[in-house]
């Protein structure tokens, strides 16, 4: 999974392209990683729950910093921001007009506004937040020897 997340987090557009070196999915890194959240969120309850609760699962397991800035800047319920708003918005279309996801937000934080009034979710932040999930949701598989055991079995329900 990191090593998807990472090619997609680093792919530039060939030197022939009018936007030759600069980053060219950007859209595609963060549904990559909210996939992978719902994925893995799955495994933690163990096959069981909706695609919207096996996503809040995993937030709340594995990135709770995500979720402390979340709370901490006036956000009521992230997890259903992120799922509902920025996971489904981009996945099935386009999110509304007040959101949006970019790069070089400020560093080590998770959103921020940009000049147009949106709620932007910072893309840098993202991933590295996400990697870190990656490293707690590990611990929380080595504390669960049921998860340990049955992993395919619960990623497979």
């Amino acid at each position: 999974m990191k090593e998807h997340v990472d090619g997609a987090y680093n792919a530039v557009h060939p030197p022939s392209h009018k936007h030759a070196g600069k980053h060219c999915v950007n859209s595609g890194t963060c549904i990559l990683v909210f996939c992978y959240m719902e994925a893995l969120g799955k495994v933690l309850k163990k096959g069981s729950g909706s695609c919207s609760s096996r996503f809040h699962e995993f937030l709340n397991s594995c990135m709770p910093d995500l979720v402390a800035e979340s709370k901490g800047i006036g956000m009521a319920n992230p997890g259903k921001l992120l799922y509902g708003e920025f996971r489904s918005g981009f996945v099935h279309g386009y999110p509304k007009s007040q959101y949006a996801w970019a790069r070089s937000g400020p560093a080590g934080k998770y959103w921020f506004n940009d000049k147009k009034g949106r709620l932007v979710l910072n893309i840098d932040e993202l991933v590295a937040g996400f990697k870190r999930g990656l490293n707690q949701f590990k611990y929380c598989a080595a504390a669960d020897s049921d998860l340990q055991d049955n992993f395919i079995g619960h990623i497979t329900k």
